[in-house]
């Protein structure tokens, strides 16, 4: 069985209302796909975004209204943000607890240097690696999309820059427009080639690709042992603290 989305596939999109996820929502629809949203607010989210998008209301911190929200989905993106445990990291968590062993095609936006972590930003990239390290453990088909910074992109930069390894240190301020991340999101659910890698996303001059498993079928599967992506070379699975390796161990084959 396929772990590519066909036409007519329900989707939720958790993290529909902030900037990328207002990208998101529509080039879903544009696929012929389902779209059911994850909001804390309803009302707003119905100002925001276009008719025909199902909502879902809730709060993935706490993970209030995830049981009803992933009701017979089959594939989620994940562009929500916040506070680096409370949510980047404890909103993953609530999800694949929500999930309870089902498996829908997920892609996860996460952020370049993710891999590498650090102190900066509130801790936020620890968290964000730690995310993904759940969603590889977890077992269900995925890509974790790392972008640069969010439209940063030169004139002209509409083509993608797609690497491995994580090699770009965030303060490069290396670019991409919020409308090609969620192209790439939404593109990933739709290949069988983008299950199990991660991808570090950026402009570059050119025009975006027609040929989508062409963009994501020379990418190395990422390593199901460390739990990193392809040719990461950042924090170690051992080193990471050990309420998160608990977290992992639960969620392994789960």
């Amino acid at each position: 069985m396929t772990s590519a989305l066909q036409p007519g596939a329900t989707v939720l999109a958790i993290g529909a209302t902030g900037s990328i996820g207002r990208h998101v929502v529509p080039a879903l629809l544009a696929e012929g796909l389902a779209v059911r949203a994850f909001v804390r607010d309803e009302s707003r989210a119905r100002r925001i975004l276009p008719d025909g998008v199902e909502l879902a209301g809730g709060d993935i911190e706490t993970g209030a209204g995830l049981d009803a929200a992933l009701d017979g989905v089959d594939g989620i993106v994940l562009t929500h943000g916040g506070a680096p445990r409370q949510v980047d990291y404890q909103g993953v968590v609530n999800v694949l607890d929500a999930l309870a062993g089902r498996r829908p095609r997920i892609a996860l936006m996460t952020s370049m240097s993710t891999s590498k972590g650090g102190s900066q930003y509130g801790g936020v990239l620890d968290w964000k690696r730690r995310s993904e390290r759940l969603i590889r453990a977890y077992g269900a088909p995925y890509t974790i999309v790392r972008p640069g910074w969010f439209d940063y992109q030169a004139a002209g930069e509409r083509a993608l820059l797609v690497e491995q390894g994580d090699v770009s240190p965030v303060d490069s301020r290396r670019g991409v427009a919020r409308s090609q991340i969620a192209a790439v999101l939404v593109h990933a659910l739709l290949s069988e080639a983008g299950a199990g890698v991660t991808l570090e996303l950026f402009a570059q001059a050119g025009e975006m690709p027609t040929d989508w498993d062409g963009v994501f079928a020379p990418l190395q599967r990422d390593d199901a042992v460390a739990l990193g992506g392809a040719q990461d070379a950042g924090v170690a699975l051992a080193d990471e603290p050990a309420e998160v390796l608990a977290d992992i161990a639960g969620f392994r084959g789960a």
